[in-house]
């Protein structure tokens, strides 16, 4: 090749390279999408697969006899310690098997739950669990019993795309509910909106949920605490016939469809993006929540945006921050401490207050407290379902007696 060709032909590399730059920076998707495969160790007879909605799984290596390295990275960096995994193995024969869980960013595996039909959930035995050691350098690692039929291998007891859209229809069959669709995620998801109540009602709450994908229990109390508020009781008539709660159950489709840790396709944790809004699903949000606030005579009681952390905790504005109704949070917390006095629960008033948080966002716009309703991700799904229709009754009580004052 001549002196003339090679800088032609470097002088199209360089083309080729700054044009597939160009078309990454104007690709939508922020975060690489984990690659959907299996992992066939024919000489084992063993399979690993993340081939399904909701899996994590980025990589697995045969270590040894019987012993099997599960490498789970999450979409982006830096963020939250709060690692998920899911992923299924099939084997040829009845063998007991040991996963080593290798995370490529700083957290603690939790102790797995595991399933053989996809549907009926346990946790995995402690004597089968060994946590991960600094100390030593090693990794947590879980004993397995495989074969023949498929067993699932989850971080936390799942709630899936599938399991949140089965309730929100059913709920949607009630006559006082509505169902709509207020926008797309980036990958084209629905991101679904349920009016429960009055439609003619002026006075409002608004409920979010699953804006981080691993938060599970999250959405088992937003499922509870809203069955509370549709079921067929004095209470619950009575302040349907004074209030619409408007839910949106799933903030983050795309996020949960693919296993993320925290963030949206376009690499963005949604629950700090309540300000600039810069994704699609949190605009879709503020743009149906504003619309909604700005009705004639229309006025926003409460927010609340179910989450799930490490322990069972409320993050709330100060009670000095003046809110509509008047010191709702800690009347609202008195009650469900009475309601159940052997609960124990933390308040953090202040949390990031200047952190653009949808609670935060949401008490600047309307007024209202503006609440995030943390369970502990190993709370019990029994434990939660009961707390949150309790604290929905607590919650009734008193905005039914705020409007039958007003």
């Amino acid at each position: 090749m001549n002196k003339l060709s090679f800088f032609i032909f470097l002088t199209a590399l360089a083309f080729i390279n700054l044009g597939d730059k160009v078309a990454r920076s104007e690709a939508p998707f922020k975060v690489p999408l984990q690659t959907r495969k299996e992992w066939n160790f024919e000489k084992e007879g063993v399979q690993f697969s993340n081939n399904f909605s909701g899996a994590r799984l980025n990589d697995c290596t045969f270590l040894k006899d019987n012993v099997y390295v599960a490498t789970i990275t999450p979409e982006n960096s830096p963020i939250n310690r709060s690692p998920w995994y899911a992923f299924k193995i099939t084997s040829q024969k009845k063998q007991s098997i040991e996963v080593r869980f290798l995370l490529t960013h700083p957290g603690a595996a939790s102790k797995p739950n595991i399933s053989f039909d996809g549907k009926k959930w346990k946790a995995l035995e402690k004597d089968k669990w060994t946590a991960a050691n600094s100390e030593k350098k090693t990794l947590a690692s879980a004993q397995l019993e495989v074969g023949p039929n498929t067993i699932w291998v989850f971080a936390h007891h799942p709630v899936s795309l599938d399991d949140l859209n089965s309730w929100t229809n059913t709920l949607a069959k009630a006559p006082h509910t509505k169902i709509t669709t207020i926008g797309k995620s980036l990958e084209g998801r629905p991101i679904k909106q349920l009016a429960i109540g009055n439609p003619d009602a002026n006075n409002f709450v608004f409920i979010l949920g699953r804006q981080h994908p691993p938060e599970i229990t999250g959405s088992v109390g937003l499922m509870s605490f809203v069955d509370t508020i549709a079921m067929d009781s004095p209470l619950s008539k009575t302040f349907r016939n004074n209030f619409q709660t408007i839910v949106i159950p799933v903030v983050n489709p795309d996020g949960v469809e693919h296993g993320h840790w925290r963030s949206t396709l376009g690499g963005v944790d949604p629950n700090r993006d309540y300000g600039p809004f810069t994704q699609i699903e949190t605009k879709a949000i503020r743009d149906s929540l504003a619309t909604i606030a700005k009705l004639p005579k229309a006025r926003v009681y409460l927010f609340l945006d179910f989450h799930s952390t490490f322990e069972d905790i409320f993050y709330t504005q100060r009670d000095e921050d003046q809110t509509f109704p008047l010191l709702f949070t800690k009347r609202w917390l008195n009650g469900i401490q009475e309601h159940f006095p052997d609960y124990v629960f933390k308040r953090d008033p202040g949390h990031n207050e200047n952190l653009p948080t949808s609670k935060t966002w949401a008490y600047k716009t309307f007024g209202c407290a503006g609440i995030t309703y943390e369970f502990g991700y190993n709370t019990s799904f029994e434990k939660v379902r009961v707390i949150a229709s309790g604290a929905a009754e607590e919650m009734i009580k008193i905005l039914v007696a705020e409007t039958a004052s007003r």
